[in-house]
């Protein structure tokens, strides 16, 4: 199936969970448009045309002349009332009166009328899950929320913890780092909902200097404070090792015996532990007015080294593009640890046996989402995280006897 086809299909179950029976969901043509249009479907636009252009503003930064030219037709297509025209193909909602969509849900929860904008789901990813813009009715201004829907176990959990760890983060007047704060936490229909103030990632980008980046990690490093323990009696290191533990299978083995070699070869190391965001990557942040724009605070958590946060910015951005070697990128991830982790305050001796901890948190992450049974692009993780693990752990213990 391709990735048109797999869009539609998600976005198609997912509209018939958040307007469900007795509302009718029928694709093809309808009130509802797709944009950028049906081939590569991005969102599903709501009825209301100016809400359909504040959806348009708001999808996004959007950093190519084509893609700007693009968004700037569909605007003023909706405008000019021939949106219809151009887009030719969407989708109609029938709602018979007193029915609950989750439309009526957000406009209760949010103390006013919205109406929806539909991201389209990509295919492949385990923790993909449900994301809208609430919108005002009959206004081309900013979103009223963003909203996400937890739709399973996995996905639940995290919406869930995202607005725990939202609701817990430190905001000071100063702070290089700006997140959403959380409007409305609630359960729908038995599906998790969490709805948030819209950060204004609309507006014109600034570029993010290397120290600005350095100060919003250490931020975060350090919302809850940091302490530096041994290794072997952190509370990082039982818990991964207990998450790793209970995980079934060939690659989870692979994973314990590397764990227990880590232990073997660094059971005198200190190392300093404090939180991380937990997926901070170059489309999870923004410049914005000399600070940081950073949403997605699903994985968030504390007691971790510090240093994860860069490692895992590093990571991501080798392995977004489809032409790289997904195991070179890891393995670059230890072997240039002591350059990456050098604005943390990380010392070089202890630097790869942080990038190889981070390594292990992200196998440990992919097996427990089972991203490889969802497809996922880089759900293998015995193809890629487990052998730049494993490289050079002999070579260490020689190192430092």
């Amino acid at each position: 199936m391709s990735d048109t086809a797999d869009r539609l299909a998600a976005l198609n179950e997912t509209a018939r969970l958040l307007w469900p029976e007795p509302a009718r969901v029928t694709f093809g043509s309808g009130d509802r448009l797709l944009a950028p249009g049906a081939r590569r479907p991005r969102m599903l636009l709501p009825a209301d045309r100016a809400a359909s252009v504040a959806a348009l503003r708001a999808y996004g930064r959007v950093d190519s002349r084509a893609a700007r030219a693009v968004t700037a037709g569909l605007i003023w297509s909706l405008r000019g009332g021939v949106a219809r025209a151009v887009l030719r193909r969407g989708m109609r909602v029938d709602v018979p009166e007193g029915a609950e969509t989750i439309e009526t849900y957000l406009s209760a929860a949010l103390g006013r009328p919205v109406c929806a904008a539909l991201y389209a789901r990509p295919a492949g990813r385990a923790n993909d899950k449900p994301v809208l813009q609430a919108l005002s009715p009959g206004s081309s201004g900013p979103p009223v929320a963003f909203v996400k829907v937890g739709i399973n176990e996995l996905t639940g959990r995290l919406v869930r913890a995202e607005a725990e760890a939202l609701a817990k983060l430190p905001r000071a007047a100063d702070a290089v780092v700006r997140a959403p704060e959380v409007l409305h936490f609630g359960s729908w229909r038995g599906l998790d909902v969490l709805a948030l103030t819209p950060l204004p990632t609309w507006e014109p980008g600034r570029p993010v200097a290397p120290d600005t980046l350095a100060a919003a990690l250490r931020e975060i490093a350090e919302s809850a404070g940091t302490q530096r323990i041994r290794l072997p009696v952190s509370p990082y290191w039982n818990a991964l090792n207990d998450r790793i533990a209970a995980l079934p299978g060939e690659a989870a083995d692979r994973l314990r015996a590397a764990l227990a070699a880590i232990g073997e070869r660094h059971g005198d190391a200190e190392l300093v532990f404090g939180s991380w965001h937990g997926d901070f990557t170059p489309w999870n942040a923004c410049g914005s007015g000399g600070g940081l724009l950073v949403w997605d605070w699903e994985r968030f958590s504390g007691d971790v080294p510090v240093g994860f946060d860069a490692l895992h910015h590093r990571l991501q951005q080798a392995v977004s593009d489809p032409a790289a070697d997904p195991a070179r990128a890891a393995s670059g991830c230890v072997r240039d640890a002591a350059g990456t982790l050098a604005p943390h305050a990380v010392e070089p001796a202890q630097a790869p046996l942080v990038a190889r901890l981070y390594l292990a948190e992200l196998a440990a992450r992919y097996l427990a989402d089972r991203q490889a049974e969802a497809g996922a692009r880089l759900g293998d993780v015995g193809a890629w995280l487990l052998p730049a693990l494993s490289e050079g752990l002999h070579e260490t213990k020689e190192t430092n006897g």
